[in-house]
């Protein structure tokens, strides 16, 4: 404002030089009834004058409007922080804002620390977020998401839930370990096992019983990893469906599955091996009460010892 002000006056100056120097006659003019005479560089002066005046009134106000917009955002700022404050600390009291009134609106969505997906303006996107939580798909490709993004994973995985058969389509499209993995847990329930066996991926117990007794289902064992109470299952649901020796056959690459299907046929010296070998000290006192002709129910010795 200050240089402004020197620059106006010098320009003022030099301007009204400028027109003495080549024009000294006078004008005059009529203000309110009053004939005024005088040289024109004066009227140049004073024209230019009045323009410098006006304009410095006009930045006046506009300064004064920023300052008092800036003053508003300030406090609205503050309000925010206190009303963002309160709603994470479940307290219902808050400040109004005045300018900022589409981020307050916002601020309604938070509730502790969780943010409510509830729509608000602007913010329409969290409407589809709210889709996506209540385990429903979108059409996301609007967002331009990578294939990590957390949002565009779980888009991908209600759709596999609703369309299992999509999952195969995830195992070859997309790079995504973590939707690749999920994908293919779910197109494994129901593929081939010479399909299941080209991944690389563990295979789990719900795997496994739902290919029981299909080809290659002790190629399937043989890359399993369970727990040994998942591998007593897996054994569990073997017993009784073929004959005893081909149970014994198919069940063999799970150490503690072969050794509880050998107690439960009484096959006590299979039974012994078995132990011994794979140092299966959980069924060691079973074994020795069935070796001493105790009467005893391998089922009811493991849930007792679970």
């Amino acid at each position: 404002m200050k240089k402004y002000f020197i620059f106006s006056l010098i320009f003022i100056a030099l301007v009204s030089l400028l027109v003495y120097t080549q024009n000294n006659s006078f004008s005059t003019f009529s203000i309110m009834g009053i004939n005024i005479t005088l040289p024109n560089a004066i009227w140049i002066a004073v024209f230019l004058g009045i323009f410098f005046i006006l304009s410095i009134a006009f930045m006046l106000i506009i300064n004064l409007k920023s300052i008092l917009f800036q003053k508003s955002i300030k406090k609205d700022v503050q309000n925010l922080i206190f009303n963002i404050k309160n709603k994470i600390l479940y307290k219902n009291d808050s400040k109004p804002i005045k300018i900022l009134k589409e981020i307050d609106a916002f601020t309604k969505n938070i509730q502790g620390l969780e943010i409510k997906p509830e729509k608000t303006e602007n913010f329409e996107f969290l409407e589809d977020l709210k889709k996506l939580l209540n385990k429903e798909t979108i059409e996301i490709s609007k967002y331009k998401l990578k294939e990590d993004n957390p949002w565009f994973i779980l888009n991908v995985k209600n759709r596999m839930q609703k369309d299992p058969n999509y999952a195969r389509e995830v195992l070859k499209k997309f790079k995504n370990e973590e939707l690749k993995k999920e994908a293919f847990y779910i197109y494994a329930l129901k593929a081939p096992i010479y399909e299941i066996l080209k991944y690389d991926y563990p295979i789990t117990l719900e795997i496994i019983l739902n290919h029981l007794f299909e080809e290659k289902f002790e190629k399937l064992l043989q890359k399993a990893t369970l727990k040994p109470i998942e591998e007593i299952e897996v054994a569990k649901n073997i017993y009784g469906k073929k004959d005893p020796d081909m149970e014994l056959k198919i069940i063999k690459p799970l150490k503690w599955g072969y050794a509880y299907l050998a107690l439960k046929y009484e096959h006590i010296e299979l039974a012994k091996e078995i132990i011994e070998e794979n140092n299966l000290k959980f069924f060691e006192f079973f074994l020795k009460l069935k070796e001493n002709k105790i009467k005893a129910d391998i089922d009811e010795y493991i849930n007792a010892r679970i």
